[in-house]
């Protein structure tokens, strides 16, 4: 079986399935043919993809070649784990750290760094046959690394290490207490009998959740809507327009089909102006996969309740009271008692002004024609409607003073600033996979090689995620492996080779957001990487630096020093920089009090044993000044607390936004513009965040940085409007 839990990736979820009897057959009442899956003839002379103690070489990688070299790769490292594994079943000889942990960081750097670049192809690459491939190997891989969670002998080597810490370094206690802890969490400490039991609740949280994600997919599929007049489209921008049209040619012919896909519902929800048409897109949205939508088939509301089940006797097997304290093994949090405050703090701090904006939002609304009470399905229409009457429709405007290059070479000088690191571009001799994609080395103040970074900056059609950063390598002493990262953003292509490159406001963001990830990948001093960059933080803390180095763009001198119009290199002017501030901003509040909404419902789901619907009911008009729709389902699409990422985690997001406003507040507390103390905190964060990652516990950073626990105070609301 497979690890219940990883750290620093995703929260307490399920077991999956890894059983060697999967390559065994019955030939006859008393014997067996042992089927062996066939190794790859592959080497890191004929695959460039397992050359991985050098940078990739994109041109010689085909999807066939990421497939043998990840299947080889899995295949050994699962060999070589067996093979430590019986190393150390000696008992009679003491164990050292080197002995038991060096092992397997030898083998798992190549593994973890194909896979690395397998994954980024199938983000960015143009072959669809890269998304093929990512779904063929994601299982092997993730089911060889997860083996070493559950190997006993391995585990007790580990308590054998424990039980003798005095000799172990900080770094080697931590890696100590991660595999103990995985171990746990795997039943290493429950009876053969307990652990089949886990292992069956496990497989059913799997497959059920796969169920429940398959029966959203399903239901958002088969829901679209044909507008056709015009006249309820008219405020919606060209392009979107144009992707909706049945004729592309002649985009306000129509008709125009609108489908619950998140571009085309947000949009269709900003911008439509035909209410009827916005509630009917909202009621679909909302009832996806729930009995009032679809067959019963298709139907979640017994999925929610079996998998809150299964998790409750997952929890308990392994010694909780419920799947919250599970989940809060792995969080900085560390409570539930610690999560509930801050919502409830949170709450009371946002909600009288948030309704407030509520209250002026209706007078708009009124003001404008509209002759009903707001609901949930009119907040986006007349949230951005009230926003371009306060602030204009200046993106196109502001983005004129934030080309690329401009940006980019500005967020170094403040990185420079801040943690004494020097960029420098490699333009020769780098094998890249597009024309677009540049290639950095980041150096100490020396000079001295520290890690790169690939930056693939604009948008192309065959660019499948989000926008992301993440490590290609990590660093590890003892492989005397320095670690590079993918960055990939989606900034949109200028129309000619001649016309600028420029950054939307919301791009300069996620820039800084997503640089604040690779930081902390790219500045790792931790030696193991099991616990460097990211790895191992835990979950509620991973999006800190992110967030932090989003803060940045709050103040308005640091947002001037990233600008400069693509024509004169002026500065964006004070009025430009206020609005485009205010309106990045406009529906920060709701936005809050809706994710402590869905942050509280999330807890409650996995601490009690209500009906969800009535806790949904119970917690709505805590948080929103809105009547429940009885015809709200939402729960029975909500795959991130349900199959994903965030089950009795969904509150990681504004945890880790409250300790980034507390990071925050240190800088604005010596003075933004005193640049000794700036430069003193800058580089006491570089020593403690960036440098430490998963190495140190992020309440212990936090304290090396702060010199105190974390305070909720620098999360205050944003009034701009007023």
């Amino acid at each position: 079986m497979a690890a219940v839990l990883t750290r620093g990736r995703a929260p307490a979820q399920y077991l999956s399935v890894h059983l060697r009897k999967s390559f065994i057959r019955r030939a006859s009442k008393n014997a067996y043919y042992v089927l062996l899956p066939e190794i790859p003839p592959d080497t890191a002379e004929t695959n460039a993809v397992m050359r991985t103690d050098q940078l990739p070489q994109f041109s010689e990688i085909t999807p066939k070649k990421c497939v043998a070299a990840c299947a080889k790769l899995a295949i050994e490292f699962e060999t070589k784990l067996e093979s430590h594994i019986e190393n150390l079943k000696d008992l009679k000889k003491g164990k050292t750290f080197e002995e038991v942990y060096h092992p397997l960081e030898e083998i798992v750097i190549p593994l973890n760094t194909a896979w690395a670049t397998v994954k980024n192809l199938n983000y960015v690459a143009v072959s669809e046959e890269y998304n093929k491939t990512f779904l063929r190997v994601h299982p092997q891989i993730e089911r060889a690394k997860n083996e070493r969670w559950v190997k006993d002998t391995l585990y007790y080597a580990f308590k054998e290490l424990d039980a003798n810490r005095s000799n172990l370094t900080a770094h080697q206690k931590r890696l100590v207490d991660l595999y103990l802890l995985e171990g746990k969490l795997n039943g290493m400490e429950l009876s053969s009998t307990e652990k089949t039991q886990l292992l069956e609740i496990a497989k059913l949280i799997k497959q059920e959740g796969n169920n429940f994600r398959n029966k959203v997919r399903i239901s958002t599929d088969m829901f679209s809507h044909d507008v056709t007049d015009f006249k309820s489209l008219e405020e919606m921008p060209w392009p979107l327009l144009t992707q909706m049209s049945k004729d592309r040619m002649n985009p306000t012919k129509g008709p125009w089909r609108a489908t619950l896909q998140p571009v085309c519902y947000q949009s269709m929800m900003a911008y439509c102006n035909d209410r009827m048409i916005r509630w009917n897109l909202w009621n679909a949205y909302h009832n996806r996969a729930s009995v009032s939508y679809a067959s019963s088939f298709l139907n979640n509301n017994k999925l929610i309740e079996q998998l809150r089940t299964h998790r409750l006797d997952l929890a308990q097997m392994l010694g909780y009271s419920n799947f919250v304290e599970m989940s809060m093994e792995t969080k900085m949090a560390n409570s539930a008692e610690n999560v509930l405050s801050m919502i409830e703090t949170l709450k009371q701090r946002f909600a009288p002004i948030f309704f407030e904006e509520v209250a002026q939002l209706q007078k708009f609304a009124e003001s404008e024609g509209f002759k009903h009470s707001l609901e949930m399905c009119d907040m986006s229409y007349w949230q951005r409607r009230q926003k371009e009457h306060l602030y204009g429709q200046h993106k196109e405007k502001v983005a004129e003073y934030f080309p690329v290059n401009t940006v980019l070479l500005g967020l170094f000088d403040l990185c420079t600033k801040l943690f004494g690191i020097t960029f420098e571009e490699v333009t020769p001799s780098i094998d890249l996979w597009h024309s677009d994609v540049r290639f950095f080395n980041i150096n100490d103040e020396d000079g001295n090689h520290i890690s790169s970074f690939y930056f693939d900056a604009f948008s192309r059609p065959e660019k499948t995620s989000a926008p992301y950063m993440d490590v290609g390598r990590e660093k590890s002493e003892l492989m005397k492996t320095w670690p590079y990262s993918y960055l990939s953003l989606k900034i949109p292509r200028p129309p000619t080779s001649s016309d600028p490159a420029l950054m939307r406001f919301e791009d300069v963001q996620t820039l800084f957001h997503e640089f604040g990830h690779g930081l902390q990948q790219l500045l790792t001093t931790v030696p193991y990487s099991e616990i460097s960059g990211q790895k191992n933080i835990e979950w509620d803390a991973v999006q800190v630096c992110a967030k932090f180095m989003r803060q940045w763009l709050t103040v308005p001198s640091v947002i001037k020093s990233l600008s400069g119009h693509w024509q004169t290199q002026e500065k964006i002017p004070d009025d430009l920089l206020r609005n485009a501030l205010e309106a990045s901003n406009h529906s920060y509040n709701f936005d809050m009090m809706y994710q402590l909404y869905i942050s509280a419902f999330d807890m409650e789901i996995y601490m009690t044993k209500s009906h969800w619907k009535a806790i949904m009911s119970t917690l709505w008009s805590k948080f929103l000044p809105f009547p429940l729709d009885e015809n709200d389902n939402l729960p029975c699409s909500m795959t991130p607390i349900f199959c994903e990422l965030y089950p009795a985690a969904y509150y990681s997001h504004k945890w880790s936004e409250m300790i980034a406003c507390d990071l925050f507040a240190a800088f604005k507390e010596v003075g933004l513009n005193n640049d000794k103390e700036i430069q003193a905190l800058g580089r006491r964060f570089r020593e403690t965040y960036l440098s430490s990652g998963g190495g140190v516990p992020a309440n212990e950073v936090f304290r090396k940085f702060r010199g105190r626990d974390p305070s909720i105070n620098s999360l205050q609301p944003l009034n701009f409007s007023s």
